[in-house]
This record gives structure tokens, sequence and C-alpha cells, in this order.
């Protein structure tokens, strides 16, 4: 299949890097505007109605395979998704191959850290014209020499190509740093990428989205309707009772797998 263009990647509109990252999937594998409506009201359902997320959040891979598996189009599932393991730069070299060879689209949950969150911007406002040459210059060399990968960065994209370089390019929803209405690429070496897989091994900082009385301020759904701030505490109170009694910490179960999707019809 071909690279999703730029113009062409969702803006996530809150916590909810991983449903997004399924829209691009299903653009990336072809489906229109009629079938993508289709997806997106019955995704915003079903992660409403599901326990395992407050608010968009996808920490877990098998909810993110029930989430792509429980969208039905003529009492058919529009897609299948399964989850690969991967635990070296080769098998993840070797995972994203056979996904271009097939036209399947690969999720790939990892680390992002502040260094590519920066020079992602700045690529932006380079494209604006208001980035200074040397701060660009400087982080992008921040990123390229980044090498701590932490799980409290916990993130989705897409795969959406491999570059001249062999470098890997995401499709990335996580902000409109090109100020176009759409999301952005991010470029990983397949070493990093890896790397930053492998660190979701440890727990998700809900500090960055919740309250210490667990209120989710100026979040908003696939759809960008803004949730309620005591979504969480009404969602799943137990949930929530554990996270805030863990010092709004929560483990991930994320790390060493990546997931295939492909359509069905």
């Amino acid at each position: 299949m071909p690279p999703l263009p730029m113009q062409h990647i969702p803006v996530q509109t809150g916590a909810n890097c991983a449903l997004f990252a399924i829209v691009s999937a299903a653009r990336f594998l072809g489906c229109d505007a009629t079938t993508e409506a289709t997806l997106i009201r019955q995704l915003d359902r079903l992660q409403k109605a599901d326990p395992r997320t407050f608010i968009g959040e996808v920490l877990s891979i098998d909810l993110l395979l029930d989430l792509i598996r429980g969208v039905i189009v003529n009492d058919t599932p529009l897609f299948s998704a399964r989850p690969v393991a991967v635990s070296t730069p080769a098998e993840l070299r070797a995972i994203i191959w056979e996904a271009t060879r097939l036209g399947h689209a690969l999720l790939v949950p990892f680390a992002r850290p502040q260094s590519y969150d920066r020079y992602d911007r700045l690529l932006g406002q380079q494209a604006a014209g208001s980035a200074a040459a040397a701060d660009l210059e400087a982080a992008r060399i921040a990123k390229d020499t980044e090498s701590a990968f932490h799980p409290a960065d916990a993130h989705w994209a897409l795969v959406n190509r491999v570059d001249e370089a062999g470098q890997i390019v995401l499709a990335d929803s996580f902000e409109d740093v090109w100020g176009g209405g759409h999301g952005c690429e991010a470029t990983f070496t397949l070493e990093k990428l890896a790397a930053a897989n492998l660190a979701l091994d440890g727990c998700f900082d809900w500090g960055r989205l919740l309250d210490a009385r667990g209120r989710a301020w100026g979040m908003h759904d696939l759809r960008g309707k803004a949730y309620a701030p005591s979504t969480p505490g009404h969602k799943n109170p137990a949930r929530l009772e554990a996270i805030l009694g863990n010092g709004r910490q929560e483990s991930l179960d994320l790390a060493g797998r990546v997931v295939v999707m492909e359509r069905n019809a």
C-alpha cells in the first residue's frame, strides 16, 4: 500500500493516540470516507463502553485488538488484527518488511521522548518560517542522540514507510505541529524504535492527565466532544482508586509486541 500523505494523517484530540492510529491504518488500507465514518462511530462507542479505558487511552494490546475487531459492517468485522512479538531490531525489520510486502497496516506502541516532540514542533515552525536554523539543528542533535526511552511516554502510531536512509517513518497523530489540521511524520532508526517499544515495560504516569482527585481536564473523544472531568471516576471507580493509590501510576501491557491490521472487505 502507498504511504499516507502527511495531509491525511489525523490529529488526536486527547489521550487517544491508539484510536487515531487505527483511523490512520484504515486510511492506509484504503477505506473511503463513508467506511471511515462508520469506523469512527463504532470505535467511539466501543471505547466508551469498555471499562479498560477512561478517556480513549489504550495501555493494553488486548484492548486494542478488541477495539479493532469489534467494528462490524454488514455483520462482518471490518478488520482483523493480530499481535506479533518483537524483541530485537532484526525482528522488527522483518515484521515491517512483511507488512509492507503484504500491504498490511502495522501499529506500533512506543515511548515517544520529549526530544522527538521538540524536533517535530520545530520542523513545523520551520515550514511556517518561524524557527531559527540553530534551534532546529540543536533539536535534531538532541533527537539523534536520544537514548532514554520511558514507559511514561507511551504512545501509538502507524508505520507509514521506510525512507531512503532505512529509517522508519511513522504516521503520528500526536499533534498538529504543521498548523495544517493534520498529524506529522516522526522518524526513528530501526534500533531506536525497537528500544522505544521494549521500554514500555513499566508504568504509565497518569499525573499528566488526571489531577489528584482523578479528574481529567481538556480531553476530547474521537469526534472532538469533551469528556466530563469526572468521567474516570464514573466509568471505572475501582481502577481509578487503584491508580490514585499507586501515585497515579499504572502498569503497561505494550512492550515486545506490535499489531498487524488487515481489512476484511
